[in-house]
């Protein structure tokens, strides 16, 4: 109940707050809460990123939230705001996924995407964003199930903040090009990517995974990968890695030069108790997550 009653309060305050900011406002607020935050205060950086969230949304609307002349209009910005809503459902959703490990496929199979509208499905990949927005939007989502998630690919160079990428394929397996995608983003200042629910399209992790040298967390949930490359060792920084519902029956030798890591998931995969007890007096500080 609490907790529910803090972002209550969160989400009133940043509303009455925001409500009538336009975008340099909006974007000023956003630097401020990332220069001021305490990062390492796990309370004080959830309220931070939830107002972030809310602000980026924000963002996204401010160019288009200019009084609707006519009901059309007005349907049109409803419809905008209902496609925001999605994907940061979605990138909840993922950061529950995270979390749940064992349960994680059940969770990513949750039919989020029947409560938009048939009439939205063909417009998910907005046409025209504000230069503020690709500035400033910390997370990217490119969902592959979307009809013209090809559209948003295109212009992925044009963000220059991104932090979170995830990349999925929604509720059904699809296939994909990861070496286009990210390639696309190799200028991203990127600490956080999610490759999820590709299964049989995605059997190894791409090598542009190791491009990104401030990577902190990578998970790839629900694919066919059967083994770790060598070269991720070289993401010094990586602290979190989830291979949850994997094929993959050993992590080694890979994982012997990983001494960074602080959480693994194995949810779901075919390591043995064996292999798993190894890992961890290798790893005695890494909290393995087999469930």
């Amino acid at each position: 109940m609490k907790y529910f009653l803090l972002i209550w309060s969160l989400l009133f305050a940043v509303s009455v707050f925001s409500q009538d900011m336009d975008a340099t406002q909006i974007k000023k607020r956003m630097s401020e809460i990332r220069k001021t935050t305490d990062w390492d205060d796990p309370v004080a950086a959830k309220k931070a990123n939830d107002e972030i969230k809310i602000l980026s949304k924000q963002l996204m609307m401010s160019g288009k939230n200019q009084n609707p002349t006519n009901e059309s209009d007005s349907l049109k910005l409803e419809l905008e705001k209902e496609g925001i809503e999605y994907k940061m459902k979605l990138w909840n959703q993922i950061q529950e996924s995270a979390k749940l490990g064992e349960n994680a496929d059940i969770l990513l199979g949750k039919p989020i995407r029947e409560e938009i509208i048939e009439e939205f499905k063909e417009d998910e990949s907005p046409k025209n964003i504000t230069p503020e927005f690709f500035k400033e939007m910390s997370v990217l989502v490119i969902d592959m199930s979307i009809p013209t998630v090809q559209r948003t690919i295109d212009i992925m160079e044009n963000y220059k903040s991104v932090k979170t990428l995830i990349i999925t394929s929604g509720k059904y397996p699809i296939a994909v090009n990861l070496q286009e995608i990210l390639n696309k983003a190799s200028n991203y200042p990127l600490e956080n990517l999610y490759i999820i629910n590709f299964n049989h399209f995605v059997t190894k992790i791409p090598e542009q995974v190791t491009q990104f040298t401030k990577l902190s967390t990578l998970g790839v949930f629900n694919n066919k990968i059967s083994r770790l490359p060598q070269n991720i060792n070289s993401l010094k920084g990586l602290d979190s890695l989830f291979i949850d519902i994997n094929p993959i029956s050993t992590l080694f030798p890979t994982i012997n030069s990983m001494k960074n890591l602080k959480t693994l998931g194995i949810a779901k995969t075919s390591v043995s108790d064996a292999e798993i007890k190894k890992i961890q007096a290798l790893l005695p500080k890494c909290e393995v997550k087999i469930k």
